[in-house]
């Protein structure tokens, strides 16, 4: 009980540490590799569903853009802030293609 209070996510943490690497290094296809590691830390599916997001971001970025469309349409619908952000990624994916 005191471990979800004050603990936190282990899958969280670790990815906020990757993507805060990744901002300084730019290698993305090292953080893709890493962050498909991280997937047996998943436990909710709002996790699941950030992960998803961050795959397609870096799949993107690695400029596998039907790849990236593949995944993010396979995203599902959280709250608003979340899916505007899944929309913004999107429009670039489209747009990229």
């Amino acid at each position: 009980m005191f471990q979800k209070l004050f603990g936190g996510s282990r899958f969280l943490k670790r990815m906020n540490t990757l993507l805060e690497i990744y901002a300084c290094s730019h290698n993305a296809s090292a953080t893709y590799r890493e962050l498909l590691r991280l997937k047996p830390l998943i436990r909710t599916e709002g996790e699941r569903a950030l992960y998803e997001l961050n795959r397609a971001s870096l799949l993107y970025d690695m400029k596998k853009f039907r790849e990236a469309a593949d995944v993010i349409v396979e995203i599902p619908a959280l709250n608003p802030e979340f899916d505007a952000r899944c929309a913004s990624l999107r429009t670039k994916i489209m747009n990229a293609m």
